[in-house]
C-alpha cells in the first residue's frame, strides 16, 4: 500500500536552506518505521541518473530531484519484499508559488517470510 501526495518543487541542490523535492517514509506491516532500508528514485526517461540514500531513523529519506517528470521509486531491506512503484509523476511547480512544495510518499513493506511462531 502506498500513500502519495504529488505536489513538488523545482530540483536543487542540497543545502541548509533548500527543502527536499521528495520525501519517501518506509514502513514496515504495523506502520513502523524502518531505518536503514535503501531507497532508489529513478526517472523513466533516463534523462537524469538514478538516486539513492538510506531511510534515518524515522524511516525517511530526502531527495532533491527535477519536477514535470515520471519516477520509479523503490525501497528494500533485507527480511522485507522489496517494494516497487512505478509511474510516479512529481509536477514542476507553478511560477506563482512563492514557497517551494515537497511530495510524500510512504511505502509499507511486507515481510519477506512468515513470522516464525514460539510456543
Amino acid at each position: 500500500m502506498a500513500l502519495v501526495l504529488l505536489l513538488s518543487r523545482q530540483a536543487a541542490p542540497p543545502t541548509n536552506d533548500t527543502r527536499p523535492s521528495l520525501i519517501v517514509q518506509v514502513v514496515d506491516p504495523v506502520w513502523l518505521p524502518i531505518p536503514g532500508a535503501t531507497v532508489t528514485i529513478k526517472p523513466v526517461s533516463g534523462k537524469e541518473k538514478s538516486s539513492t540514500g538510506q531511510t534515518d531513523y524515522d524511516g525517511y529519506a530526502k531527495f532533491w530531484v527535477t519536477g514535470d517528470q515520471n519516477y520509479v521509486v523503490e525501497a528494500k531491506i533485507t527480511g522485507f519484499k522489496t517494494k516497487r512503484l512505478k509511474g510516479i509523476y512529481l509536477y514542476e511547480p507553478t511560477k506563482t508559488t512563492s514557497t517551494s512544495e515537497t511530495a510524500y510518499i510512504q511505502l509499507r513493506l511486507k515481510l519477506s517470510q512468515k513470522p516464525l511462531v514460539v510456543y
